[in-house]
């Protein structure tokens, strides 16, 4: 929850772009951590594999990636998964555990 100004981004004449990489290579990292944990929570090994294998893809995919805009969008794009997988491994979870629910096998 940092806010940065103008003059906070020169530091001895120099830009903070470096430190905002460093920002976003740790951002992007975090990310790529609890995707790994969410996918642990999903209910099924074959869930969890799948979005183990997924994750790990896209980011390979992605590591060079140079263009700041392009970086910025597949870092929301991956936020955005985060919270999806952690909805339906709730989700997933709660209804395999019904005990109203046959097909779970």
């Amino acid at each position: 929850a940092e806010s940065t100004t103008a003059e906070d981004a020169t530091t001895n004449g120099a830009t903070t772009t470096e430190e905002s990489g460093e920002k976003r290579r740790l951002r992007a990292l975090s990310l790529y951590r609890q995707l790994l944990r969410g996918a642990e929570r999903m209910p099924t090994p074959n869930r969890q594999n799948y979005i183990k294998r997924k994750t790990t893809s896209e980011y390979r995919k992605h590591a060079t990636l140079k263009d700041d805009d392009e970086i910025e969008f597949q870092l929301r794009l991956a936020d955005t998964n985060l919270d999806t997988v952690l909805v339906q491994a709730e989700h997933l979870s709660r209804l395999f555990s019904d005990p109203d629910y046959q097909n779970h096998n």
